[in-house]
């Protein structure tokens, strides 16, 4: 810890003799901008001999850490309707009006998408004049490579 100190006075003597001895201009500028580095440099020092060190955390959290899966669900159900809401706004916009888009996530606590699925009953479209398209657009819109597009005419 003195030896930090004594660094650190040492620094401030040396930016004492530096603002003397240091012409005005366009140098000077410079020569404090390197000088305040090293001056963080050194007063930063002993920051990174703790990190060094090991560092047991369990004296400072308790054992047990529970995940709040409540507020896990709601995210990630928020994020599957904003995704389903997504492909239904793009879907719109291609001309099919009436789809409905069903999102099934992947087990788990991370958000991941499983599969979706399109029905284009209520849609003036063939199944097989548009499924290309509408996999496209979602595998474009989020990202799926499992889409089923459904017609139940």
């Amino acid at each position: 810890m003195t030896a930090w100190i004594m660094s650190i006075v040492g620094v401030v003597v040396i930016g004492v003799l530096i603002d003397v001895l240091t012409p005005e201009g366009e140098s000077n500028k410079y020569v404090k901008g390197v000088y305040a580095l090293i001056v963080v440099l050194v007063i930063a020092s002993p920051i990174t001999k703790a990190f060094k060190s090991e560092i047991d955390f369990s004296k400072y959290f308790d054992d047990v850490i529970e995940t709040d899966t409540a507020f896990i669900d709601g995210v990630n159900g928020d994020r599957k309707d904003a995704d389903e809401q997504k492909i239904t706004n793009c879907l719109k916009l291609r001309g099919y009006e009436s789809a409905t888009v069903v999102i099934f996530r992947t087990a788990g606590n991370i958000y991941g998408i499983d599969r979706v699925n399109v029905d284009i009953t209520l849609c003036s479209q063939t199944k097989e004049d548009c499924e290309d398209e509408i996999i496209s657009l979602i595998k474009a819109a989020v990202g799926c490579d499992e889409v089923r597009v459904y017609d139940n005419k």
